[in-house]
């Protein structure tokens, strides 16, 4: 499969609709803190209040110009935020979820200027939880525990310093395969 342009954009009105059938597909919720399903006038209300929030972002994800997931901060402020993401279709370039934790350490860093990118994943989320080791999250101390479909479960914190992405970014994509390292030179932020 041919290298994809990866680009990020702002979301428009004409995506919500898709944005909303991504989230509530029971393979994004099941891994989001509100997993309840999002009503067409409750979508609408979120998408206006977009433009009052200063300490949240939300961008599509676009791969050969065609929708396929969400990067989003939150908690922004001068020293960190907090990032997550999910990848709405199911046929995509094998790679993109690598591509979209590049974008996002690359994005909070470079755009945003924070000094420390924060993630928090569910404990039985195994897969996000190894692309975080493999990249060089430090694990936090402070493990949140929230209940879920009426049981308990834990959030595993990890975080990302600025000066060390600066300095491992390109160790980190060297292990990367050849195609995946191809494919981070192609992220554009719109």
């Amino acid at each position: 499969m041919k290298t994809p342009e990866s680009v990020f954009r702002p979301i428009t009105a004409d995506l919500i609709e898709t944005i909303r059938a991504w989230r509530n597909s029971p393979r994004v919720r099941e891994n989001m803190l509100d997993d309840t399903e999002i009503g067409a006038e409750q979508q609408e209300r979120w998408f206006k209040s977009l433009a009052k929030q200063h300490d949240k972002l939300y961008m599509v994800f676009c791969q050969n110009s065609k929708p396929v997931g969400m990067l989003y901060f939150s908690d922004i402020n001068d020293k960190y935020c907090t990032w997550g993401c999910y990848i709405g279709e199911e046929a995509i370039w094998p790679g993109t979820g690598v591509l979209l934790a590049i974008a996002a350490l690359d994005y909070a860093f470079n755009h945003l200027e924070v000094d420390k990118l924060q993630a928090e994943v569910f404990e039985d989320n195994t897969s996000p939880i190894r692309m975080h080791q493999t990249f060089g999250y430090k694990p936090r101390q402070d493990k949140i525990v929230t209940t879920k479909n009426g049981r308990q479960v834990r959030l595993l914190c990890f975080e990302y310093l600025q000066k060390d992405w600066k300095a491992n970014r390109e160790k980190v994509l060297g292990k990367m395969p050849k195609q995946i390292r191809a494919a981070a030179e192609f992220i554009v932020f719109d």
